[in-house]
Parts: structure tokens; C-alpha cells; sequence
């Protein structure tokens, strides 16, 4: 026994060993306390892009659903590289350039360098000018004082209904600043400092789906718009020929007309010119990094209408008749309907109602690949469709 006031004697060889053993046992305990919290579905991001917490799936003690296994993996793969921003320029379009020239240089010369999937080098690449990064997802009002970050495919064209009916003032002090259209996303009043930050989100899959309906679907839409990228492929220019001076066949032979053939072969080939509307939501407004600071955050799904009146209460009044003049929410909200995607509505894909038509299980696979991001940062759930549909595929 050590006296007082003096140190604890050194234990002997076996009393080591003891501890050695003890210690080996906790250090195993704890890896697989590890492993069970991600084959229980739980994300977790190798990198400072922080899933929500508590938003994201667990399936308690059930055996891990595919769709979890796929996302967890092409994340890790691609997303969770993402380089850390540096301080003095901390933008989200910063630390893709800085991501992509790290590993356009360095990856050819050192084999510590990870290796990346091909989709992800092109999202790098293409996020850099076609539009994720521009001034126009950034919409705000005094009346009341709120930013606003929105997204393709995400009611953008009712939410640009939404602020210019509050900033309709501005047209009429200066309706030089409102263009033809008189409409002004952005108010032309001082804006609070501290003005709260609001976005909604969308399942990825069903907004995949919705962007392809809206921008490829219809062959004259590809023509006029040019948004069904890459245009070499879905819409290319008449009269190429190929090495002997013959009409070259177009690539959509046999598939135009097969909604889920086409579909699938616009999913596997987008990433090789990523167009605006299908970049992961995760990248506007640099959200993948800042999401835990926005006030609002709202989600265009079955309770979509339910969040419309949230964001109502919260940021105060004319907010809910402006939104309600947009989207009529209130007549769902007073009978308790939920948003199916089959109302009628001018602008509307009806995604939701048609991810049967349209999707297969292979299709889910690529699009929760893609999508990875948006699932593991933002905390949006996979659908049960989706799941299910994978669950139900025997290969």
C-alpha cells in the first residue's frame, strides 16, 4: 500500500498485462459501437460537412437499407473531398475551385492523392460558370425583412412571383431598376443587417425527376431552352456527319418515346455537362457549409403547404397573403390536405405522382449517387418509394 502524501506504487507484470486486456476490450467495444451506428443508417461525413442532426434516417436494429449503403459510399467517394474553404475567401465557389485544382495538379504526381469518381471532376468543373453561383439564387424583401435562397426546380418561378409582389413598391418609387417585367426579386431598400435566412428543399429524386420533365421530356423544349445538356447528345445540331461524309444517327434512336429508357439515359450521361437545374442542392447558396445558420428551412413535400404557413407565422405579415396568392396554401392547410403533386398548377411537373412512370431501380441507384450530398448535409430523408423500389429489385 503507498503511504500518504507519497505517488501509487508501479503494478507488476500481470497487473500490465490486466490492463493491457481491459483496455484492448474497450478499444473493440468502441469500434464496433462504431459499426453499428452506420449499418444502423447513420451518416457520418469524413469531413467538416456535418450531417443535420437528428434529421437523417436510422432504421434502429433493421439491417441497412441499400439506399443508405449507396449514399454512404459515393459521399465518401466524392463529396467528403471537398476542401476545407480558406479563411480570407471562404466562399462555396472558392472551395470547389480549390478542390478542383487540387486535384487536377497535384493528382497526377503523388499517389496519397484520393482518386474521384469522373461525375464529381465534372460537377467541379461545371459549377464554376453555369450558374449555381449566381446572384440571382439570393432573393430578399423589407416587407418583411428576410433573405431568401432559392433553388431550380424548387417553385422557383412562384417564389420570383413571391418577392416581386412584396418588393412591388421599389417598381413604383423607380421602375427603371424593374426591368420590363417590373418585378424586383431583390429589394432596392436598406435590408437589416441581421435579416433572417429562410430556403426550402426537395427531395432530390422527385426534383431529378421534375427537371427532366421540365427541361427534356418534351423534344421541342430541348431545342428552344438548351437546358437538356449535354446538347451533343439530346439535342444535337442537324446535319452532322460522321467520317464518311454519312448523316450521323441520332443517339436518342430507340429510346425517345420509352419514359424510363430515356429517363435512365439522361441520369447515367448529365454529369457530362452538368446543367444548373440538376446540380445537388446542397452547392446554392453554399448550404453543404452554412445550413445550420438559416432561420427557416422548409421542405416542398406532402407538407409542403404546412410549411408555406410556418414560414408565414414566423416572418410575420404580408407574408401569408402573398403566399397564399401564390401557392393557395391555405385552402390545404384548412382541410388538412397534404401535397401530392397533382394539383393543377400552370407550372407544375407533378413529379411526385409520376416517380413510378419514370423511375427504376437502377435509376435510383444513379440518383442517389449523384444526389449524395444533398442527403448526408441537408438532412432530407430517402423516400419510401424509392426504398421500396430497390428492395423490390432481385438481381
Amino acid at each position: 500500500m503507498a503511504k500518504r502524501g507519497s505517488s501509487p506504487e508501479a503494478p507488476k507484470g500481470n497487473q500490465y498485462n490486466k490492463i493491457l486486456v481491459v483496455l484492448l476490450f474497450a478499444m473493440l467495444a468502441f469500434n464496433l459501437y462504431q459499426q453499428n451506428l452506420m449499418s444502423m443508417g447513420m451518416y457520418t461525413p469524413s469531413n467538416n460537412n456535418a450531417s443535420i442532426t437528428g434529421q437523417l434516417r436510422s432504421t434502429g436494429l433493421e439491417e441497412e437499407d441499400e439506399a443508405d449503403t449507396i449514399i454512404q459510399r459515393s459521399y465518401d467517394k466524392s463529396y467528403a473531398h471537398i476542401l476545407a474553404c480558406d479563411e480570407g475567401n471562404p466562399s462555396g465557389k472558392a472551395c470547389m475551385k480549390k478542390t478542383l485544382d487540387y486535384f487536377n495538379t497535384a493528382g497526377n504526381h503523388t499517389n496519397n492523392i484520393p482518386s474521384i469518381p469522373w461525375w464529381f471532376q465534372t460537377l467541379l468543373r461545371d459549377i464554376q460558370d453555369n450558374g449555381t453561383y449566381g446572384y440571382w439564387h439570393h432573393f430578399f424583401t423589407s416587407t418583411p425583412a428576410f433573405n431568401f435562397c432559392t433553388i431550380g426546380k424548387v417553385a422557383t418561378t412562384e417564389w420570383r412571383r413571391v418577392f416581386c409582389k412584396l418588393n412591388a413598391d421599389d417598381c413604383i418609387v423607380d421602375p427603371k431598376k424593374c426591368g420590363k417585367r417590373m418585378c424586383a426579386w431583390r429589394t432596392h431598400k436598406e435590408m437589416p443587417e441581421d435579416a433572417p435566412w429562410a430556403v426550402f428543399l426537395r427531395d432530390p429524386l422527385e426534383r431529378l425527376l421534375s427537371g427532366y420533365l421540365d427541361k427534356c421530356y418534351k423534344p421541342k423544349v430541348r431545342r428552344l431552352e438548351k437546358h437538356c445538356e449535354p446538347n451533343a447528345v439530346f439535342n444535337p445540331i442537324p446535319g452532322i456527319m460522321d467520317a464518311k461524309s454519312n448523316k450521323y444517327p441520332s443517339l436518342l434512336n430507340q429510346l425517345e418515346g420509352k419514359d424510363k429508357q430515356m429517363f435512365a439515359a439522361y441520369v447515367d450521361v448529365l454529369p457530362l455537362k452538368w446543367n444548373v437545374h440538376f446540380v445537388p442542392q446542397a452547392m446554392f447558396c453554399d448550404l453543404h457549409q452554412n445550413i445550420y445558420s438559416f432561420d427557416f428551412v422548409g421542405k416542398m413535400g406532402e407538407d409542403f403547404m404546412f410549411d408555406l404557413e410556418n414560414m408565414a407565422n414566423q416572418f410575420g405579415d404580408p407574408l401569408s397573403e402573398v403566399l397564399n396568392s401564390s401557392f393557395g396554401y391555405l385552402d390545404h392547410v384548412n382541410t388538412g390536405k397534404k401535397n401530392t403533386g397533382r394539383d393543377k398548377n400552370q407550372h407544375s411537373t407533378h413529379a411526385p405522382a409520376k416517380v413510378q412512370q419514370f423511375y427504376t431501380a437502377q435509376t435510383v441507384r444513379r440518383g442517389l449517387e449523384l444526389l449524395s450530398i444533398d442527403y448526408v448535409t441537408l438532412g432530407l430523408e430517402v423516400p419510401e418509394w424509392a426504398r421500396q423500389m430497390l428492395r423490390n429489385d432481385v438481381s
